[in-house]
C-alpha cells in the first residue's frame, strides 16, 4: 500500500469519526430541545418597572421602553460607569423640570445623537435612587450552563431566562434554549432553531415585554 493510499484511508477514517461525533451531538441537542426549550408564559402582569438581576447598569433598555423604572445591583462597579458606588439602585424616568436629573448619567446620555436619546433628553432625564435591596415585585433573571460532550471536545450550552414574582416565588414566564458547538473557538454553535418545532430566538421570544406589561399612565400595581 503506497503512502498516498494510506493517507487517503486515514483521512476517511478521521472524517467519518468526526461525522459520527457530530451526528451524536446533534441528536443529543434535539433531545434537549424537545425536553423543555422554547417560550412558556404562565401569567402576565402590569408593572411600572422591574428588577433586572442580570444587569449591572441601565441605559437604553429603560429609555427606549414604556417602563418608568428599572432596578439593578452592582457590587463592584467600574470607575468608568455613570454610577460608581457599589449597591442597588433604582433608575427612573422623570421630567427634566423636576430637578432630579442624575448629572453624571445625563451628561453621558447627551453624547449619543441617535434615536431615542435626543428625543428623550429633550423633556426627560433619569433620576437615580440608592436602595438597600431591590424593591420591585418582579425580577428578570437568567442562568447559563455549559458542559462537554462525551468526546471531550464539543460543548453544550443551556440558557434559561425567567420572570419571577419575588413575593410568591412564582415563575410568570420562562425562555429556555440549547446550543451545540462541535469545536468551540473554531465552529459556530447550532441551536434548537435547526429542528422542526416552536423554537423562537431570544429576541423573537421577547420575554420581558411579553410578561411584564408597562402599566397605563396614572395606574400602579407595584
Amino acid at each position: 500500500m503506497n503512502v498516498i493510499r494510506k493517507l487517503s484511508i486515514l483521512i476517511v477514517i478521521i472524517t467519518c469519526t468526526a461525522c459520527g461525533s457530530n451526528t451524536s451531538g446533534l441528536n443529543e441537542l434535539k433531545t434537549l430541545c424537545e425536553k423543555d426549550a422554547g417560550l412558556t408564559i404562565n401569567k402576565t402582569v402590569e408593572v411600572d418597572g422591574y428588577y433586572d438581576a442580570t444587569s449591572i447598569g441601565v441605559g437604553a433598555n429603560l429609555i427606549d421602553s414604556d417602563y418608568q423604572f428599572i432596578e439593578f445591583c452592582n457590587d463592584n462597579p467600574k470607575f468608568t460607569r455613570a454610577i460608581t458606588d457599589p449597591g442597588c439602585w433604582r433608575v427612573s424616568k422623570v421630567k427634566r423640570e423636576s430637578g432630579q436629573c442624575y448629572e453624571r448619567l445625563d451628561k453621558r446620555l447627551a453624547k449619543y445623537v441617535v434615536k431615542p436619546y435626543p428625543e428623550f433628553l429633550k423633556d426627560h432625564c433619569l433620576a437615580v435612587e440608592k436602595l438597600e435591596k431591590p424593591e420591585a415585585r418582579y425580577s428578570y433573571n437568567s442562568d447559563f450552563k455549559k458542559w462537554p460532550d462525551k468526546n471531550g471536545v464539543s460543548e453544550f450550552t443551556r440558557s434559561d431566562a425567567y420572570i419571577k414574582d419575588t413575593k410568591t416565588s412564582e415563575i410568570l414566564g420562562r425562555y429556555i434554549s440549547y446550543s451545540y458547538n462541535e469545536k468551540p473557538g473554531h465552529t459556530t454553535a447550532k441551536g434548537c432553531e435547526i429542528f422542526e418545532g416552536d423554537y423562537p430566538s431570544y429576541f423573537e421570544a421577547n420575554l420581558i415585554n411579553t410578561v411584564l406589561i408597562p402599566v397605563r399612565k396614572g395606574v400602579s400595581h407595584d
